[in-house]
Order: structure tokens, then sequence, then C-alpha cells
């Protein structure tokens, strides 16, 4: 499991974003991720774990069928859907608003997936 950060080091990255109605489930971006911040969810569609993604973009060019982005380069339509991306953890009161604040920059107004 890769070592949470702080709440400083979490604003400093842009993150990733997936479709996961293109999604093939192929897990190419959970095996390329140095971080372990991608699983297959309950339906085998790729899922960001959302404070595990450390700007790597590895993941970007190993999707065959191109649904992952850098956040501000991601389809509005894709910001929009639920359950693309879970946290590792319940978010303390810190990373909470780091996440708000990453959340509002880029325009994100889907849900987290429910996990647990």
């Amino acid at each position: 499991m890769a070592q949470a950060k702080s709440p400083e080091e979490l604003r400093k990255y842009i993150r990733v974003i997936d479709d996961q109605d293109i999604c093939i489930g192929c897990g190419a971006c959970v095996s390329v991720c140095p971080y372990q911040a991608w699983e297959l969810d309950e339906n085998g569609k790729a899922r960001l774990i959302w404070d595990l993604c450390y700007d790597d973009f590895s993941c970007i060019p190993v999707c065959p069928v191109n649904c992952i982005w850098k956040t501000p380069e991601a389809p509005e339509t894709a910001k929009k859907k639920d359950n693309w991306y879970r946290f590792s953890h319940p978010l303390t009161p810190e990373e909470q608003k780091v996440f708000e604040e990453w959340a509002s920059k880029y325009g994100i107004t889907g849900k987290p997936a429910k996990t647990g």
C-alpha cells in the first residue's frame, strides 16, 4: 500500500479522471500505477482511489479505449459522473478541505463510490 500523503502534499496533485461508461475493465491502469491508485470495482470497471493518485500519469497511455484524462483535460460529462473514484480511508477534515478545493477548481460534481 502506498504511503498516505499529508494534506499539504495532497494539494499539489491534479490527478486523473476516468469514464467508467467507456472503460472495458482491462486493468491496464491498475497494473501500471506505482501508487496502487486504481482498482477494478464490483462491475469490473476502473475506479480511482483519489487520495493515492500522485500524478504519475502512466495510466493514461496504457488505456486502450482512452477513457482516462488528466483532470483539466477531462470532458465535462466525465466530471459529472458518480462512482468513478473513492477514498482509501475516511478523509480527515483537512483532507476533505483539499478534496473540496480540488473538486471546485476542476468542476468535479460526481460523487465518490461508497466502499466498505
